[in-house]
């Protein structure tokens, strides 16, 4: 076939990508969608397979993250051009995992024979483990909205999801390349794949009916669910004070119902309640509603360079717990930044880029991970722990914060990235954890997307971004035990191994051809 259409079938492969993830979710499409891709690879042709899985991973990237000009537009003082340009950019750099991962597939291939089906994605999870991402995004993800199939992330992390994901693909491919090949289908790797397949499904219709008895079971709270309809714009062209007073107003239409737990999202309000204004109307607040609050605030303390002398302001994105009398209980600094949005990488060291980049915050890293506890006026002990915004989405991060407690309170603000996918995206990323870990979460953002999450990945109380919501809901506290809470990513360590045993021994196989010059100049694979 020719070229043109091998590389229309590989960018085919890379913007499928886009109508799978949130909000189109045709999760579906997901078991097929990198069968063109493989399609287009040929045995022999190492250089232009690497170019034709880069273009894929260019034009997914690319299309996943096309949001990032609207996030870059908000956030900073940068034209509109100069932010696609950046967009991009990153797919530059993000799009190498894919060719790394596809590039690989016919040297795996004449390597380890059929094996390579099993192989290329151990190779997916090891990039998707250990490739730097500055917004990580997992092939498996995209089944959160199947229990039945979502249920593997239990035992392996989100990482066996992607392995399964990519499995089925690589299955396909094999039996493609064996017609092309005039070889026979490759049966035995079929009914393997398809046992695994089938294996997970059957594991998942086991295991959601447990686990939704183990969560009835389980303690109730009344947590308030409150969502501004106001775009970011918007909300800049008022104060910081009339941004805090409206979620006031907001929350103040709730006094004199029951709830247990008031919760407000990330940067409600950059005040620090330690300020007598601010905290004499939170502590109002508080006591009008007989619940405490947790809520979004900012963080300051003047310090003074030891070397210098000079004095200037540390500030951290922080949350806060008022008990139902308006006493600060506790305070927990986000541990993980937001590169670009909640500070700008190495403008320490080269002050100037401040200059030249304007909008990103000068946070500093929490150092101390917190467990939240409170008692509700009918006894029951909460302890939940805030992972904030981004956090949410870091798999290992979030495991070792969980700590002892019983309920996730996810708080973000997502009206940064405009009305894109990307709400959506974050949600899904942030959603497995409660699967992963067997905690139940509560996602709330500023101005969506917010939902409960069950410990099956069961997704309700669900809103839209942008709307104005004001009611209170009821989550479930407790923990369901999982084995990935104990082994952690023993499965992803297990891939990476795997696979780099593999590419060291093709590494060693190239290097003696070329020390032996058994075929000068000939392509490998």
């Amino acid at each position: 076939m020719g070229l043109a259409l091998r590389l229309l079938a590989a960018l085919a492969s890379g913007l499928v990508l886009t109508v799978i993830s949130p909000p189109m979710n045709l999760h579906w499409l997901h078991w097929f969608a990198f069968v063109p891709l493989l399609w287009a690879l040929r045995g022999g042709e190492l250089r232009r397979n690497l170019l034709l899985s880069y273009a894929a991973g260019y034009v997914a990237v690319f299309s996943l993250f096309s949001w990032l000009s609207d996030t870059i537009i908000i956030f900073s003082s940068i034209p509109a051009p100069v932010a696609w340009l950046l967009v991009g950019v990153f797919a530059f750099f993000f799009a190498f995992p894919y060719a790394i991962v596809f590039g690989s597939v016919h040297p795996f291939r004449q390597k380890i024979g059929s094996a390579w089906v099993f192989a290329i994605p151990a190779l997916q999870v090891a990039t998707e483990f250990l490739a730097p991402a500055l917004f990580p995004y997992y092939q498996g993800v995209s089944q959160y909205r199947t229990p039945e199939t979502w249920q593997l992330a239990s035992v392996t992390g989100v990482y066996g999801v992607s392995y399964l994901v990519l499995l089925t693909n690589c299955a396909l491919a094999e039996a493609l390349y064996r017609a092309r090949e005039g070889r026979p289908v490759p049966w035995a790797v079929g009914l393997v794949t398809a046992g695994l397949w089938l294996g997970n499904v059957a594991y998942g219709a086991w295991r959601v009916p447990r686990v939704d008895a183990l969560v009835d079971a389980m303690p109730r709270i009344r947590v308030t669910q409150l969502q501004q309809g106001i775009t970011m714009k918007e909300r800049m062209q008022g104060s910081a004070r009339d941004a805090m007073l409206s979620w006031v107003k907001m929350t103040s239409q709730l006094i004199g119902q029951d709830m247990d737990l008031v919760i407000w999202p990330e940067g409600a309000t950059p005040y620090d309640p330690r300020g007598a204004r601010v905290g004499s109307l939170m502590t109002n607040l508080a006591r009008s509603l007989d619940a405490p609050i947790v809520f979004g605030g900012g963080f300051a303390e003047r310090k003074t360079d030891p070397d210098t002398g000079r004095v200037y302001i540390e500030q951290r994105n922080s949350i806060y717990l008022l008990d139902d009398k308006g006493e600060l209980l506790d305070r927990y600094d986000k541990m993980v930044p937001l590169p670009f949005g909640e500070y700008l990488p190495l403008a320490d060291t080269f002050p100037i880029l401040r200059e030249w980049i304007k909008g990103p915050g000068d946070f500093r890293a929490g150092e101390v991970p917190l467990v939240f506890q409170f008692t509700t006026h009918g006894g029951q002990e909460v302890r939940f722990t805030t992972p904030i915004c981004y956090e949410a989405i870091l798999s290992s991060f979030v495991r070792k914060q969980l700590s002892d407690a019983d309920l996730f309170v996810n708080v973000t603000n997502d009206g940064w990235f405009g009305d894109t996918a990307a709400p959506h995206q974050h949600g899904m990323l942030s959603a497995v954890r409660a699967v992963e870990l067997g905690v139940p979460m509560v996602r709330l953002a500023y101005t969506g997307v917010s939902f409960n999450v069950s410990p099956t990945g069961r997704i309700t109380n669900e809103t839209e971004p942008f709307t104005e919501v004001i009611r209170i809901i009821e989550s479930p506290v407790g923990r369901v035990d999982t084995v990935y809470r104990h082994i952690g990513d023993v499965f992803a360590w297990l891939c990476t191994l795997a696979a780099g045993g593999i590419l060291l021994s093709l590494w060693r196989d190239r290097r003696a051809a070329r020390g032996a010059a058994v075929t000068p100049g000939a392509d490998p694979a």
